[in-house]
């Protein structure tokens, strides 16, 4: 068993350990304190809290909503591909009224060090923005939300709470229009579409399976890229003379064929993300 693979498990069992003590202390929003127009009451948690928020009325059919998490300390929330270690974000809108689709974006994340593991998410605060469909669009949306998710820092918490915010056709613009536009505007764009190449080789010298990553133009200082492959495959990544390396790290046992891999790539020009395949034993397709 793989240092990656125990640090997975050792947190799943931390979750199961401590999802009594978490979901015991989910509390209501303090005393004296007003549910905020175009924001759901508080679901709050020892290291965090987190609410549902809207931009307002419907724009060509869709609403702009949010997933706002707030943070305490050092305590860290994750992408959807945690890294060597984490838990990434349950969304469960099953329980809403009128509601066709809800399509949830997630923002780049950041890389953080947690004891020489990687891992990947936010912060002090993130907002997860959703595009809410309604089935009826002439009737409200009601979204009834149960959000499971991790704050993890000296200590793994798991975090759970039950959601609800309506959204009307006749509601106003509210203030968390422009948040919920700006952590939109983090996500990755499909590299093709601004412009940017990228070249995926092989290293035939490495030891294991690895790969150059190199992007034209050139992202420039502060940028990283991030790997995710299929269920059971982990790659890391790291930078290396104005490019990016790409390792495998594990694979299913038995699995044959090149594996699908989407390439993020954070960048001081905004994120993008690439798709190739990756062989185990041969090169990029």
């Amino acid at each position: 068993m793989t240092v990656r693979r125990m640090w997975v498990r050792g947190v799943a069992l931390k979750v199961l350990l401590t999802a009594a003590l978490a979901l015991a202390c989910l509390a209501p929003a303090p005393a004296g304190a007003q549910q905020e127009a175009g924001a759901s009451s508080w679901a709050v948690s020892p290291k965090s809290r987190a609410r549902l928020i809207s931009s307002g009325p419907a724009q060509e059919g869709v609403y702009a909503a949010g997933v706002e998490i707030l943070l305490q300390g050092e305590a860290l929330t994750y992408w959807r591909n945690p890294g060597d270690a984490g838990v990434p974000p349950s969304f469960d809108f099953a329980a809403s009224a009128n509601l066709a689709a809800a399509e949830v974006t997630y923002p780049a994340p950041e890389r953080h060090d947690e004891g020489g593991a990687q891992a990947f998410g936010w912060r002090k605060t993130v907002v997860f923005p959703i595009t809410v469909r309604p089935a009826d669009p002439a009737r409200p949306v009601t979204l009834d939300l149960m959000f499971r998710y991790a704050a993890c820092e000296a200590i793994c918490v798991p975090s759970e709470g039950r959601m609800r915010l309506t959204l009307s056709p006749k509601d106003p613009v509210h203030r968390h229009a422009e948040r919920i536009a700006a952590w939109r505007a983090r996500a990755p764009r499909l590299a093709a579409t601004v412009g940017v190449g990228f070249d995926v080789r092989q290293i035939s010298s490495a030891a294991k399976p690895a790969w150059s990553v190199r992007v034209a133009p050139q992202p420039g200082d502060g940028a990283d890229l991030f790997a995710e492959g299929p269920e059971g495959w982990f790659f890391d990544t790291k930078a290396v003379d104005g490019a990016f390396e790409v390792h495998l790290a594990e694979k299913p046992a038995n699995s044959v064929g090149p594996a699908a891999v989407r390439l993020t790539l954070t960048r001081p020009g905004g994120a993008v993300e690439y798709e190739t395949k990756l062989d185990a034993g041969g090169d990029a397709h």
